[in-house]
């Protein structure tokens, strides 16, 4: 058992040893392959266009380069990928010393030498951990930049004091190296770090491994590129599990997981979803066919490796299960004991008592017991009825149930009283605070008569909606029918224009409050926050109710404008602004038989605006304000017009709080109403004037 455990930790660190020599030779393929196709276009176009610039031995080198890092990758060989880096001084010759072709002098190209190297450096600290190549190249690259300093004839210039650090080759190659040395190193500590956990892990699973005494199976994973579980079969399996499950290690052995599984157990477990799609740790597994219960905890030692441990738990649920039934018989035995029994005679005496102490009663044994319920406090009528229902469950063999009330340190409490025979003398009396139980009842009663009232309201609010749309809609049908007749005046046809507008807009009124409150309730109601332009949008608002007010009332619409910028405004929700402000302007309309209605904004605090629509109506009698604002709620209109389904000030309390205000009211009767809500400046504009 040892020795299996050894090689298959061995072989998963040589599989991941692999892997990531796989992806380090993906990688390469990648870089390789683009440094082949940049150097044959090189090459191609100054043969093509630039002859002059050609280099054609130094570009050939160079193909020749990534082609063998090319060959060098598809063969897997990864270090002798790297070692061509050592190609570099060879191609700097070539292209920036030598007397193969035309190109610049050395002191123009001294810094492409620089670069050359600091990108074989990054290649190689990437690609590899700091080894001799990586010494051996650095020192390669210096003794190359300084070979190269010497023959561009800079060497005075380079090396003279006000020359600057970061100008000198020699100084930035030797700095960019040991940076890299630095950040390489700190990387392979972290990393021999890791490993040496993850060896240690791998040891504590190998003694796991060794010291288990019951069913284990190694899991093979095969996954996809993306780290996806494609399939999951059965490596091996140790004596326990042979033995438990009478299935030998050949028979188990590349058995598909699920399958095996499934034929073991046999049972209704998705397999596939333990392991894959919702993995657990340890999960219970009931198996029909074995009539044992097992502990199942899987322990992953890599992507590609699972233990499975099988604890048999099933003298442990059978022991649960039966305290479990155990506590059910005590516990239901127990919900019978109520929280006070007493034993009561024939003549009422309380013989004995059993309290059960939770604070609501403060009784003592010694006050009750040789007492008679006449003695106890309660009422003669009370007292007369225990005694009656006593008599009866004595001589008749039943139980009797009464109700009743005492007076404690907690207030009024409700016991429920249930009496039984308990022999020929005495019954035994339970005694169950039923308080909670009763003020629930309430609550309940009180719900009911609630949605009662709004089932009543709601179907008041379709009787009315049903007449509101019709009433307008027949209005406009006959001035239309009235609008064919021949011989009518210019006058009569803007009359009657406006007649059909009016009720038009009354019409698209109702069924815009009506959309409004279906999204309300079904929370669909939209939110952009945007500028928004305060003066312009309360003159929209001003220029389409100024329309709507009726002829037969002598009724004024003033507006507000504390600011006269057009650029006054914040950032809020323009549409539902405008919304909330025109069910509050309809309202005051509908209200007021005449006088002034006056809506708009003014500064409030510090940070606050305050709109405002307020009337000369009627007003709201202080028994109605608390109920305005209820969905469907209406008060009566006395006027020949009625007031509405009753949602308009419903919408706007909503809206306003929507927006971060909330809508109040202020009315007196005979002298009208006032609605308003504060919403918060944020990024005010228009030099508004801020009260503090």
């Amino acid at each position: 058992m040892k020795l299996l455990v050894e090689n298959i930790l061995n072989r998963q660190v040589l599989q991941d040893k692999n892997s990531e020599e796989k992806k380090l030779l993906g990688g390469l393929f990648i870089l390789n392959s683009l440094g082949l196709a940049i150097a044959v276009l090189v090459l191609v176009v100054k043969q093509l266009f630039y002859p002059d610039l050609a280099n054609l031995t130094a570009e050939i080198a160079t193909i020749l380069m990534f082609l063998s890092g090319l060959a060098f990758v598809l063969r897997g060989h990864l270090n002798s990928t790297l070692h061509l880096v050592f190609f570099i001084p060879l191609l700097i010759y070539l292209f920036y010393l030598s007397d193969f072709s035309d190109h610049a002098p050395p002191s123009e190209t001294i810094y492409f030498t620089l670069w050359w190297f600091i990108f074989g450096l990054i290649y190689l600290a990437y690609f590899s951990s700091v080894n001799l190549r990586f010494w051996l190249f650095g020192l390669t690259g210096i003794v190359s930049v300084i070979f190269h300093i010497s023959e561009s004839s800079r060497a005075a210039e380079l090396f003279s004091f006000d020359q600057a650090f970061i100008l000198n080759p020699l100084f930035t190659l030797t700095f960019v190296f040991f940076i890299i040395l630095l950040f390489r190193s700190n990387w392979d500590k972290k990393f021999r770090k890791y490993h040496e956990e993850q060896l240690a892990i791998e040891k504590q699973i190998r003694e796991i491994f060794q010291q288990v005494k019951q069913p284990l199976a190694q899991i093979r994973a095969e996954r996809d590129p993306d780290g996806n579980i494609l399939k999951l079969e059965i490596e091996k399996i140790n004596l326990a599990f042979e033995a438990n499950f009478r299935i030998s290690s050949p028979e188990a052995k590349k058995q598909e997981l699920n399958y095996l599984f499934n034929y073991v157990f046999r049972n209704n477990t998705n397999w596939n979803d333990l392991f894959i799609i919702n993995p657990r740790q340890q999960t219970e597994i009931f198996s029909p066919y074995l009539d044992r219960w097992f502990n199942l905890h899987m322990l992953w030692m890599n992507p590609h490796n699972c233990l499975a441990i099988f604890y048999d738990i099933t003298q442990e649920k059978k022991e649960i299960k039966h305290l479990h039934d155990t506590r059910k018989r005590y516990l239901a035995l127990l919900e019978a004991i109520p929280d006070i029994f007493f034993v009561i005679d024939r003549d009422g005496t309380y013989e004995d008592i059993v309290i059960k102490d939770d604070g609501s009663l403060k009784l003592d044994s010694a006050d009750i017991i040789g007492n008679t319920i006449f003695d106890m406090g309660f009422s003669d009528k009370m007292a007369k009825k225990i005694f009656d229902c006593i008599q009866r469950a004595i001589n008749l063999d039943s139980i009797e149930s009464i109700e009743y009330a005492l007076e404690t340190d907690k207030g009024m409490l409700l016991f429920e009283m249930r009496l039984a025979k308990l022999n020929e003398n005495s019954v035994i009396s339970i005694a169950r605070d039923i308080t909670r139980r009763k003020n629930a009842e309430f609550e309940l009663e009180k719900a009911k008569k609630r949605a009662e009232d709004a089932v009543s309201l709601k179907s008041r609010f379709l009787a009315n909606l049903s007449h509101d749309v019709r009433t307008p809609i027949n209005i406009i049908i006959n001035l239309t029918k009235v609008m064919t007749e021949t011989g009518l005046t210019s006058y009569q046809k803007e009359e009657y224009f406006q007649g059909i507008n009016l009720y038009a807009n009354q019409l698209l009124n109702m069924i815009d409050n009506t959309i409004h409150l279906s999204k309300i309730e079904t929370n669909t109601l939209d939110f952009n926050i945007s500028f928004c332009k305060i003066n312009p949008l309360l003159r929209k608002l001003f220029n389409h109710f100024y329309t709507l007010l009726p002829d037969n009332r002598d009724l004024q619409l003033k507006m507000n404008i504390e600011i006269q910028h057009e650029e006054t405004g914040f950032e809020t929700d323009p549409n539902l602004l405008e919304i909330c402000l025109s069910q509050l302007l309809d309202n005051a309309i509908k209200f007021t038989d005449a006088g002034v209605i006056r809506f708009g904004y003014q500064s409030k605090a510090a940070d606050f605006v305050e709109f405002f629509v307020e009337d000369t109506g009627r007003g709201i009698p202080a028994e109605e304000l608390e109920n305005i604002f209820l969905r469907f709620y209406t008060i009566e209109n006395k006027s020949s017009q009625r007031s509405g389904p009753g949602i308009g000030l419903s919408i706007a309390q909503h809206l306003a709080a929507l927006l971060g205000g909330e809508l109040k009211v202020v009315s007196t009767v005979g002298k009208g109403s006032r609605f308003s809500f504060d919403l918060p400046l944020k990024n005010p504009r228009g030099f508004m004037r801020v009260i503090g």
